[in-house]
């Protein structure tokens, strides 16, 4: 077998990015495994206002492969994968994917969520234009504007306790 990773970070997006960044600067040779949405949540959001750094705002593909680009220029090494398991009683820890097997000292998961669509066939084609899968992000934009929302009914208790001290009404 070969010798392990210092630490595996499962996710791509900005979590795990900057868990990347920190433990390649650290000298630790980080090992990214990106999954099946490379990205995350972000390479789906237009125009990212709320990063500090970016007056303008940037696009949340290119906030990725920034983000990615820095990632690797410390010496993270990126590869894409589905991991199917993962064993954290093994000493290493093994973390398999459908292609390969890896092995590390200490592992980050940082698998984000994923935006659940209706799969109406206009919903791509209106992201950023209307539709939004982050109502943290975008609820800036719609202010005072009437919404429809499709959510879990968690999510809504969430959202109608945060909005109940508000003065406007909610729908």
């Amino acid at each position: 077998m070969p010798s392990p990773h210092n630490v595996i970070i499962i996710g791509s997006g900005p979590a795990g990015l900057t868990a990347a960044l920190y433990a390649a600067r650290g000298n630790l040779r980080p090992l990214l495994i990106e999954g099946l949405e490379a990205g995350g949540q972000l390479t789906l959001t237009t125009l990212v206002e709320n990063y500090p750094g970016f007056r303008d705002g940037i696009m949340g593909p290119a906030l990725i492969l920034e983000m990615r680009a820095q990632a690797e220029r410390f010496g993270t090494t990126i590869v894409h994968g589905n991991v199917t398991s993962v064993d954290v009683c093994a000493s290493p820890i093994a973390v398999r994917t459908s292609d390969a097997e890896y092995h590390c000292k200490a592992l980050i998961i940082a698998t984000g969520a994923s935006a659940r669509l209706l799969g109406l066939p206009s919903e791509r084609g209106l992201m950023g234009r209307g539709v939004s899968t982050c109502a943290t992000c975008d609820g800036y934009f719609f202010r005072g504007q009437d919404i429809a929302s499709r959510s879990s009914a968690a999510a809504i208790r969430r959202w109608k306790k945060r909005c109940s001290s508000r003065s406007s009404p909610t729908r």
